[in-house]
């Protein structure tokens, strides 16, 4: 057997936007929130349009910023706890060290949807939420500088596929508003009871 050759890996780089990307209608949906983010207890807000260039839809050169959020709850805890790969619990000292936040818009914004069928249709597929950020920031700043001047981006959840997440990009800020839901640990206890539970984490 060790002896034996193994077959090369087919999966080729992923490419990046096409030359005529300008000239092909972005994939796009619509939507006013309510999105979920949970954030560091020392910011008086959750509106952070991220410039650092360190996320994975920031813009290579920090040209525009981004606000990343949850379609729901469940999207925004996996996101924000569940990089560490293989844990099982969450302490409570990290919980009460952010605050949930429900985050609205107050016109339907415009989205370039990088999910499902759309993926083919662009060009792509699933490794632009799951594989090198290099490569995403590309794109995500090819879908921002596009004709159609959409608001932001979808995508699934790394962490959860079955969910989605948006970039919302600073174009929209003007449009964006918050209300801060208190901590889970303290404010939410029943909804972070069912997030443990569905994660199987827990509470140490």
């Amino acid at each position: 057997m060790a002896n034996q050759i193994q077959p090369e890996d087919p999966l080729i780089p992923h490419p990046l936007p096409p030359e005529d990307f300008n000239r092909r209608e972005l994939p796009i949906l619509t939507s006013q929130g309510t999105w979920y983010r949970l954030n560091a207890v020392e910011f008086s807000s959750s509106l952070y349009f991220d410039r650092t260039g360190k996320g994975r839809f920031d813009s290579p050169a920090q040209g525009y910023g981004i606000l990343y959020v949850g379609a729901d709850v469940y999207a925004s805890w996996i996101e924000c706890y569940g990089r560490t790969h293989g844990a099982k619990g969450i302490s409570e000292l990290g919980l009460r060290l952010r605050d949930l936040y429900a985050i609205d818009s107050r016109r339907p914004l415009v989205f370039a949807d990088l999910t499902g069928s759309n993926l083919v249709k662009m060009g792509a597929d699933a490794r632009l939420s799951s594989g090198a950020y290099t490569v995403a920031r590309q794109w995500a700043q090819a879908i921002y500088d596009h004709p159609q001047l959409v608001d932001g981006i979808r995508y699934r959840s790394r962490h959860d596929d079955e969910r989605y997440c948006y970039g919302i990009f600073d174009r929209c800020a003007q449009d964006i508003q918050e209300q801060n839901l208190g901590n889970l640990l303290t404010s939410n206890p029943r909804l972070l009871a069912e997030i443990l539970d569905y994660y199987d984490y827990g509470l140490l």
